[in-house]
């Protein structure tokens, strides 16, 4: 095969739809390459030749030089189009990288020129230092060109070797090890949306994936100060991987998939009653079923059910004996509790610990304190204690915390157990060693929360996503289009302007001085047409599954009707109108104003606000078909009458009508009818 055949294969094989919104790694394996190219009789040797002759019209001295033509022939000559013509030479050092042998950085380029089978020669591959562009190039390619919709590529480098960490990146696991990774994470009760600390994952790796990982692996996993930062490197690779799990996992001799997830202690704390008030929810990545969950003690002696209360969390537990809230204070938070559902898919474990962490629950839009699995970083916190370890907590309290104090709490604790809290702590160093789940995190994450159009990263400018910048600390900022981001009310989270325009690519880098630890695009997207969306099983009025039809065939696809005109829309049937109530609507263009139900409503023009009179005060809202169709226009309006009711209800000078506040995109809106309003001569 040529190399461009080559090069598509390997590019579709990782890059696809199904990947959308998830996380590629560019895993090249001899295996791969032999699979990829079994159906046209080539192998290793013809790729290895393909990428040595390159592209038709390349003719660069070298591989690495053949790579960057490459780059800027599909760059300048292809406009883009199609796969990046260098993912090939890419996979080249991806598998040069040695997966089959120790991570060893310094062995690194006698691998690759083995493979091409070139001399051995000592130092670094010609021109091997100007590969990091075509690296960065594919990032941006999937990222902003692609919006993540074909997957996301994350440019990590292994260890500090600047150059040939790039590949290694890739090969930190391998494909079998990743699928293993759900089971391993099950068996070790790893959350997903708490993970505990780096230290805390790699023990529990070790204890529980002994059967699924290489030998490498594991031993990478353990300390050893040579190979710290790529032991830190495949953490991360790790910890992303959790953070991606729904919680669904596979078990072995059982009957289908188990969806694992996490009993949280949540806390209503009364300080000046002294008082603590502590409950159960669920949290699970995975969709919460649409009626209610029931769940059992593994004894069966007591059953509660929740619902999906937003996010991944559940509402509270509540107890089917009495309806009455479930008391978590009543449970022995050292030892193990289990809630399973009756045909035991569902299963949701609290693990034991000596020690609880409580943060704020406002990050997770909850009302109470909620527990989490790592000490918070640069905000306060709270701890439940049980007495084995208040001597240590409050030497360490004392020396290297903020505020530290034990609160008065006397009803709510289980027995011996005790309270604190602290404005923040400054070092974890005495202590993490003791209780894992008091370290601090040491990777650097960014997570963006918000509604997308679909699993890439496209939000909706009206719901701009918040971003979650975890692992910070004092020298970590955090950049929006090179703008530095300021978090507001609540560490850690920032709010993303809104003021971009909709065609523009929006990046975001967590940095330290001029070094780049994490970086992530997006794009805003205003209105959507729903023939863009995947295709879907379409459904009939009874709800049966169609097969073999049109568009024009009356059924259903999710949320969108085909096959059916509907009638256009009367904005007046939703609007809250009381007895005597009168109603002004208001058009787009100036003069386009009637008063229910003393006029009759407009049929050659359609309303933009319906603005309800009150005694005291008038209040707008939006009725317009959409907000491109509704902008304010000048036109020529002979009724005076008419054009001063436009104006004064709209200029409002006195200052009665309230603005639409629900929306910023709504209160622009309203302050352009203004403008206009203000601009209308008489």
């Amino acid at each position: 095969m040529d190399y461009l055949t080559w090069n598509d294969l390997i590019a579709s094989h990782f890059f696809q739809a199904e990947m959308a919104g998830s996380t590629v790694y560019l895993y090249v394996t001899e295996e791969l390459i032999i699979e990829l190219g079994q159906t046209r009789g080539a192998d290793l040797a013809d790729f290895i030749k393909a990428v040595k002759t390159g592209p038709i019209g390349v003719h660069g001295k070298g591989i690495c030089q053949k790579a960057l033509q490459s780059m800027n022939d599909w760059k300048y000559r292809r406009g883009r189009k199609g796969y990046p013509l260098y993912v090939g030479y890419l996979a080249l050092f991806v598998l040069a990288a040695g997966i089959e042998e120790d991570f060893a950085p310094h062995a690194y380029y006698p691998r690759l020129r083995r493979l091409l089978g070139e001399e051995h020669t000592s130092g670094q591959y010609r021109d091997f230092d100007q590969m990091g562009i075509l690296w960065d190039d594919l990032g941006r390619w999937a990222n902003e060109d692609k919006l993540g919709e074909v997957g996301i590529f994350n440019i990590n480098i292994a260890g500090n070797w600047i150059h040939v960490g790039r590949p290694i990146a890739q090969t930190l696991l391998t494909e079998e090890e990743r699928r293993s990774l759900p089971y391993i994470f099950a068996s070790a009760d790893l959350d997903p949306t708490a993970p505990p600390s780096e230290e805390v994952i790699a023990f529990l790796l070790v204890k529980h994936g002994g059967k699924y990982l290489r030998n490498q692996t594991l031993k990478l996993l353990k300390e050893s100060s040579d190979t710290e930062e790529l032991r830190q490197a495949l953490l991360g690779r790790i910890i992303d991987e959790l953070r991606e799990w729904d919680g669904t996992a596979e078990v072995p001799s059982s009957d289908g998939s188990k969806i694992y997830g996490f009993l949280k202690l949540c806390c209503n704390l009364d300080e000046s009653a002294g008082r603590a008030t502590l409950s159960l929810r669920c949290t699970t990545k995975h969709e919460f079923p649409e009626d209610d969950l029931f769940l059992s003690l593994e004894d069966n002696s007591q059953s509660f059910s929740c619902y999906e209360d937003g996010g991944s969390w559940s509402s509270q537990l509540i107890s089917e004996s009495d309806g009455k809230l479930l008391v978590a204070s009543e449970f022995d938070w050292l030892k193990d509790l289990q809630l399973r559902s009756a045909d035991s898919r569902w299963c949701f474990r609290l693990p034991p610990s000596p020690i609880r962490v409580f943060v704020e629950g406002d990050t997770e839009g909850l009302p109470d304190l909620v527990e989490v699995r790592q000490l918070p970083t640069q905000k306060t916190f709270y701890l439940a204690a049980y007495e084995d370890c208040w001597e240590l907590l409050e030497k360490w309290g004392k020396s290297e915390c903020k505020d530290f104090e034990t609160l008065r709490i006397t009803e709510g604790l289980p027995s011996r157990w005790r309270f604190f809290k602290a404005a923040l702590a400054y070092s974890d160093k005495l202590i993490k060693r003791e209780y894992p789940v008091l370290a601090f995190p040491t990777t650097v994450r960014l997570e963006l929360r918000g509604i997308r159009l679909d699993r890439g990263n496209k939000f909706f400018k009206f719901a701009p996503p918040k971003v979650v910048l975890q692992g910070k600390n004092e020298s970590i900022k955090l950049y929006w289009n090179d703008k530095l981001l300021h978090s507001k009310d609540v560490a850690d989270i920032y709010e993303l302007p809104t003021e971009s325009t909709l065609d523009k690519q929006l990046h975001i880098e967590a940095r330290r001085g001029k070094e780049i630890l994490r970086r992530c695009s997006l794009s805003w997207v205003e209105e959507f047409s729903s023939g863009s969306c995947l295709p879907t099983q379409k459904l009939d009025c009874f709800g049966n599954f169609q097969k073999d039809v049109d568009n024009n065939t009356v059924g259903v696809r999710g949320a969108w009707i085909e096959g059916v005109d509907c009638p256009p829309f009367n904005f007046n049937t939703l609007l809250p109108i009381q007895d005597g109530q009168k109603i002004v609507f208001v058009g787009k263009e100036t003069g386009q104003i009637v008063t229910c139900p003393d006029e009759a409503l407009p049929i050659d023009w359609y309303p933009v606000w319906a603005i309800a009179k009150g005694r005291l005060l008038n209040k707008a809202m939006f009725c317009g078909s959409s907000l491109k169709e509704s902008e304010p226009h000048r036109s020529t309006c002979n009724d005076k009458r008419k054009l001063q009711q436009w104006k004064e209800i709209l200029w409002d000078s006195s200052g009665r009508t309230l603005p639409p506040m629900e929306d910023n995109r709504l209160k622009d809106l309203w302050k352009k009818f203004q403008k206009e309003a203000k601009r209308v001569r008489i």
